[in-house]
């Protein structure tokens, strides 16, 4: 049995066809998809007023803001290659059955690894570094065992099952790489991509097995670190994209997110403030005093129905889904062939508009509820079964069904918690920027 058998896929399983090489850029997707939520959510748990911002060096929030980023960009390159390759159509983001559910373990690894929405302390971390986990730090699986070690493992098979199809050797089963070149590469998306908090490559466009490679070997290369012909290079680091090998001289922001989370764990991109000359941190992740108490795997259904703090939860899990049904929507608007100039970028060129969205709802909208919720404490008024002890809420990434025109919505939904939570109201705040979003009346 394999942990990806629900996405039609076998560990041991060679890429012969076309369907197979898709099969797995599927299971891989939902593997991607499954880290952004827990790495956001630990990452929101970190207290950021008075502590970490004056932490020595890099500090462990923006690291792992930078973390997330890039898995969305892992995420956006296995799409690319999915309509590179004529599937796109198969595959959608909001869709309840692919959304991760937690906990639950990571597919197709082995050992199994349970992954929880969790604040930030050295227990989440070790289980962060062993989803990055670089293939070669434990011992050889045996042959019995048909799973992956690591996601590298993983990912080179797909990199095996790219150059077999782009071969004679694959016949009828050929990838048609012109096709991807004459019009699928406007579908897929590799504009609107920044990342301040970590590394500067964005996602690929994919119309070669050249390019296709390419993209894999970056989500290889960002997650355990890059490789030469002996193993992994010195730290685990990335690769530089202009040349074969690294620079001399390396900084952190070049770092894989393996060597990222084990830096932070040793407390070199910590969390508390500086307290003498050898960076000796007052404050570990581990300390109450900078990490928010929220609770684990937060579900609505933990909530009493009569609690505003639910409904806080809903708007949230509505904003989430908002994000996976606002990617699908900018992977079926066909790139125009420059950006607008024009004041109406929705009307003249929805591609653009719905990429710029993108980019202010995960700013403007995801992130400050989720602030707001991890703020909150939860009392024996909001909690089914009374807490032992102070807990706060949290976004619990959950399915949200819409049943009219997602922005219209989310409005809605705000607007009628601003008597509870006037903090998402304002010149600025939360509702304003839910106005400014694109409607999605295809969900409906």
């Amino acid at each position: 049995m394999t942990a990806f058998s629900s996405f039609a896929v076998k560990a041991d399983q060679d890429i012969a066809t076309i369907q197979d090489l898709a099969d797995h850029l599927k299971a891989a997707a939902h593997v991607e998809l499954s880290t952004i939520p827990i790495y956001l959510y630990a990452t929101y748990s970190i207290k950021t007023r008075g502590y970490s911002q004056w932490a020595a060096g890099a500090s462990a929030q923006r690291l792992m803001t930078g973390i997330a980023i890039e898995e969305m960009l892992h995420l956006t390159n296995v799409r690319n290659l999915l309509v590179a390759i004529g599937k796109g159509g198969e595959f959608r983001c909001y869709d309840e059955k692919f959304i991760p559910k937690y906990p639950e373990p990571m597919a197709g690894r082995t050992p199994e690894l349970m992954l929880h929405l969790r604040r930030l302390s050295t227990t989440q971390i070790d289980t962060f570094r062993g989803i990055e986990e670089p293939e070669g730090i434990r011992p050889p699986k045996p042959a019995a065992v048909r799973d992956y070690l690591s996601l590298g493992e993983f990912y080179r098979r797909i990199e095996n099952g790219i150059r077999f199809l782009s071969s004679d050797e694959a016949k009828d089963q050929r990838i048609d790489w012109d096709r991807a070149r004459e019009n699928l590469w406007k579908f897929q998306y590799h504009r609107g991509y920044w990342n301040q908090n970590g590394g500067s490559d964005g996602p690929r466009l994919i119309v070669s097995e050249g390019t296709a490679l390419q993209a894999m070997e970056v989500i290889v290369d960002q997650g355990e670190g890059a490789w030469d012909d002996h193993g992994y290079l010195p730290d685990p680091i990335v690769r530089d994209p202009a040349s074969a090998y690294p620079p001399p001289e390396i900084g952190k922001q070049q770092a894989s997110h393996y060597t990222k989370f084990t830096d932070i764990k040793k407390g070199l991109n910590g969390i508390g403030v500086v307290v003498d000359d050898n960076g000796v941190q007052k404050y570990t992740i581990d300390d109450k005093e900078v990490i928010w108490p929220v609770l684990d795997d937060p579900d609505i259904g933990l909530i009493k129905d009569t609690s505003p703090v639910r409904d806080l939860m809903v708007l949230s899990n509505a904003v989430y889904c908002y994000v996976l049904a606002l990617l699908d929507a900018i992977y079926e608007a066909p790139m125009a062939a420059a950006p607008p100039t024009d004041e109406d970028p929705f009307t003249k060129d929805r591609r653009y508009g719905l990429e710029r969205a993108f980019i202010a709802v995960m700013q403007g909208v995801l992130y400050p509820i989720a602030d707001l919720l991890v703020r909150t404490p939860l009392t024996a008024d909001d909690l089914k079964t009374p807490p032992k002890e102070l807990v706060h809420a949290g976004p619990p990434f959950q399915y949200y069904r819409f049943t009219k025109d997602p922005q219209a919505e989310l409005m809605e939904r705000c607007t009628e918690l601003l008597a509870h939570f006037p903090e998402l109201g304002g010149d600025d705040g939360v509702q304003r920027q839910i106005g400014l979003l694109p409607p999605l009346p295809h969900l409906c």
